[in-house]
């Protein structure tokens, strides 16, 4: 099993949001048994880590010591096209035609006469005032009698489209936050672009357990690399209708996922794997971070980590009782090969003779 074929069985199940569960855990099965096939038994997350920010340095270290994965919303990303979603504006236009004609609305009115509530996720960023005030305006609302004044709506809701898409495609990458992981600890570009100039460290951890135990509101997928964008014309339609009042249902509760984990081909030699956490917010908007509890089972420090940061972490690493590692530079090598040893107690070698030099 290899990511393209992950792709392929991703890309094609659909699950609306009113399947019977039974149903849709079947149907979403092959693509559970493509992770247990293709989850490594190591995944790595490179951390940025230099004693010039003391912000960070802390912030880093105190991650470490209380298990602690941050994830963060798509829009925080430093690449604007990752999960960057393509849609067909002709095709959103017709299903907000479609969900303002007069026999859709009387089907809502009914949804709500029947005691039920705009209590969908996709609302709950709204004040309860508000969804309680559109749920009694409209049930007070006499559809049959406003043909034309639903029309005049209609039309101004297909010309906010153009304006509103572009904004909303941005929106779509904040429903929920991501963390980023690596199959391999011995990437000198990773080391180089995400681990403070190889001055960082990263850590190791064993994801295999969740597939069976799972984590709280959170999953593990590949990451897919394509030069093709995902097609999310039904999902961006889906998220302007509720954003806008109207309560649809989703009509394929995948496609947040798959927004997710597209990326282009660009990046291939990442070998990204993301965590994907479904915390609820109050305010997506402004709460772009959420906070995943997994304890990894060893950290790999940078070969060019200072002494003084590499013992703070050395400390924590001990207290937690997990395996230490040090990336380090083999001159003697004709390759370009990044390799690690295991890191020797600071008892054992300070006091010897080594010491640190400067960067000119």
């Amino acid at each position: 099993m290899d990511r393209t074929e992950f792709s392929k069985r991703l890309n094609r199940i659909i699950t609306p949001e009113n399947m019977v569960e039974e149903e849709c855990e079947k149907k979403v099965f092959p693509i559970s048994e493509a992770i247990v096939q293709m989850m490594p038994s190591s995944l790595f997350r490179y951390r940025p880590c230099d004693e010039s920010n003391a912000e960070i340095l802390n912030m880093q270290i105190d991650a470490f010591r209380d298990d602690n994965i941050y994830a963060v919303t798509a829009d925080k990303f430093n690449d604007p096209f990752d999960t960057l979603v393509k849609y067909d504006i002709g095709s959103i236009k017709t299903h907000v035609e479609s969900l303002l004609s007069i026999e859709t609305l009387l089907q809502i009115k009914a949804y709500l006469e029947q005691g039920h509530d705009f209590s969908g996720p996709e609302m709950k960023f709204y004040p309860k005032d508000f969804r309680e005030s559109l749920k009694k305006s409209i049930l007070a609302f006499d559809i049959k009698e406003s043909k034309d004044y639903i029309e005049n709506c209609k039309k101004q809701m297909l010309s906010s489209i153009d304006l509103l898409y572009p904004i909303l495609s941005e929106v779509s990458k904040m429903f929920v936050t991501v963390a980023c992981f690596c199959e391999t600890v011995q990437s000198i570009t990773m080391w180089s672009h995400y681990a403070s100039s190889h001055r960082g460290f990263a850590l190791e951890y064993d994801f295999r357990p969740t597939l069976t135990k799972g984590i709280e509101n959170s999953m593990i997928y590949p990451v897919i690399y394509d030069d093709v964008r995902v097609d999310a014309s039904s999902f961006m339609a889906y998220l302007y209708t509720n954003l806008m009042g109207l309560k649809t249902l989703n009509p394929d509760t995948l496609s947040h996922i798959r927004c997710s984990l597209h990326k282009a081909k660009h990046w291939e030699y990442e070998k990204e794997w993301r965590l994907l956490n479904y915390s609820p917010r109050d305010n997506i908007f402004e709460k772009k971070v959420s906070v995943v509890h997994y304890k990894p089972k060893a950290i790999y420090y940078g070969a060019k980590m200072s002494l003084q940061v590499k013992e703070q972490l050395h400390q924590v690493a001990r207290e937690k009782g997990i395996s230490e590692y040090e990336m380090y530079i083999d001159y003697s090598s004709p390759s370009y090969d990044m390799p690690y040893r295991a890191f020797k107690e600071f008892e054992s070698w300070m006091g010897t003779g080594i010491c640190e030099i400067d960067d000119v």
